[in-house]
């Protein structure tokens, strides 16, 4: 029979290895069970380091290229379903084989299979699970390494689960809220568009054959419509070209920083960005600090998370100076000129209460609301002001094309 070499959780911290003689890796899996250990990781010992060198050979295999077809949903799924089989006392291997069998995402059960191979042979879920940058961030790796030195690896997990769930949900709500109006904009401007390039010009050879003065409004839009008209296709041609620059926008790139620098100069715009920010910086450091992670990596780490790189460079000296300098988190943070007063206070009472994280998750909350509050006010105002501006230009053409017919009523009375 061969030999497998295994590492397993006694109790909350206590980590041991050892030996055991058995068929396969699933009947060590259930030794370790009845032996009331949780099973880590599960390698067949072999001469040379043969088992390390297979690893590796499956490792460089991997099938990142295939991280692209997995949604962020896939993953949160994977998440919370991990979180309750390992909660439920499931040993990893069997609850990664578990999830490859229910998942529907094909990608996705191609990655959970290699995972629980990499696991099979000796590698912990942090490990594996470096192996795909595109599905699990940094954050993600940290706190999974810091809920397997620390035993905890199921509430790590349903703490990770919860984080992303209330980003998405945030996500979620700032697109719908942008959503109809934008769709509203691009179906204005195009119906615009198309009045005066192609259909106003069929018009203005009724007009020339009245023989009169025009009125100013009918001038201005026949004005208008043949210049569209002759340089239509130089119109298309800026709109492709601004969709090409403000769309392709890759992060950490030099354009993504000076549009990010812009939105925090925008009026509305700066004071709202800020808002989501500081609320998601906060509760993500609240949560890695609760989870025994240092202050400087946690800071690290969620300052990482900002979705504006303008603001992320401006944070990205503070935990050097924590360090080098000694000085409070709350401190450190004042320097920045960043947060309001509110925030630089709630954090400094958290400290010297001894109750940090609690002070920003209580920051983060009621920024979410403030972002909440905002998002339904820019919802009510939008809408009816681009439907009052598109109104407002069809109602002018139609003015406009209508008059010089009203003139001709008027004067055959």
């Amino acid at each position: 029979m061969p030999k497998y070499i295994y590492k397993a959780k006694k109790g909350p911290t206590e980590v041991v290895e050892g030996e055991i003689i058995a068929d396969n890796p699933d009947h060590v899996v259930t030794q370790l069970d009845q032996m009331g250990l949780i099973p880590v990781s599960v390698a067949e010992k072999s001469a040379g380091g043969a088992g390390e060198a297979k690893a590796d050979a499956r490792q460089r295999q991997s099938p990142v290229f295939r991280n692209r077809k997995i949604r962020p949903n896939d993953v949160d799924a994977f998440t919370w379903q991990l979180a309750s089989l390992v909660k439920a006392r499931v040993p990893i291997l069997r609850a990664l084989s578990l999830i490859a069998q229910q998942t529907d995402n094909a990608s996705l059960r191609v990655v959970v299979e290699d995972m629980r191979n990499q696991v099979k042979d000796g590698k912990t879920m942090s490990e594996t699970m470096r192996h795909y940058p595109k599905l699990f961030n940094n954050l993600f790796l940290s706190l999974v390494k810091s809920g397997e030195q620390g035993g905890v690896l199921d509430e790590v997990l349903y703490r990770v689960a919860e984080h992303r769930e209330k980003e998405q949900l945030m996500r979620r709500k700032i697109q719908s809220a942008l959503a109809y109006p934008i769709v509203m904009l691009v179906v204005g401007v195009g119906t615009v568009f198309v009045m005066l390039t192609f259909f106003m010009p069929k018009f203005i050879g009724i007009f020339d054959r009245m023989n009169r003065e025009l009125p100013l409004p009918t001038k201005l839009l026949i004005g208008v419509s043949n210049f569209m008209s002759e340089h239509w296709l130089w119109f298309l041609i800026a709109f492709g070209f601004v969709l090409v620059v403000f769309g392709r926008v890759r992060p950490s790139s030099k354009k993504k920083f000076f549009f990010d620098m812009i939105k925090l100069h925008m009026p509305l715009v700066k004071q709202f960005i800020r808002n989501a920010e500081i609320a998601k910086f906060c509760r993500t450091l609240g949560m890695l600090l609760k989870n025994g992670l240092t202050v400087y990596d946690s800071l690290s780490l969620a300052t990482n998370t900002l979705d504006n790189d303008a603001l992320r460079k401006q944070l990205e000296n503070t935990g050097k100076e924590i360090v080098n300098q000694g000085i409070t988190l709350s401190a450190s943070l004042g320097k920045v000129k960043i947060f309001p007063n509110f925030v630089i206070n709630m954090i400094a009472v958290g400290e010297e209460g001894g109750k940090l994280e609690e002070s920003l998750n209580g920051v983060a909350s009621t920024y979410e609301k403030q972002v909440d509050q905002a998002i339904g006010v820019m919802t009510s105002l939008i809408e009816p002001l681009l439907i009052l501006t598109v109104g407002g230009v069809v109602g002018f053409i139609v003015f406009a094309m209508l008059m010089p017919i009203f003139d001709i009523g008027v004067m055959a009375k």
